[in-house]
């Protein structure tokens, strides 16, 4: 399997659970791209824009902040708010 698990949620609900295979982090010291095996890394995030890649479709959410937790074969996206706007 060359991709990852993903969640991305709010305090209320889970926005997208998928299998991803990559991820581009608007992280708040820079956009930061994760793969499958990717260092442990728990990363603050600023406003922009988070870029999924999955089952070769590509999802764009735009986002105000929150935090990415990141292990080798999962990965948790914490939002901020609940005021999503697809990209």
């Amino acid at each position: 399997m060359d991709g990852f698990q993903l969640r991305v949620l709010t305090r209320r609900r889970t926005v997208l659970a998928t299998q991803a295979t990559s991820i581009l982090v608007p992280g708040s010291e820079g956009d930061f791209q994760v793969l499958r095996n990717h260092a442990p890394t728990v990363s603050a995030m600023r406003p922009g824009r988070l870029v999924v890649d999955f089952d070769g479709a590509r999802e764009s959410i735009e986002v105000t902040g929150g935090f990415v937790i990141v292990r080798p074969d999962r990965v948790d996206v914490l939002l901020d708010f609940e005021d999503l706007k697809p990209g």
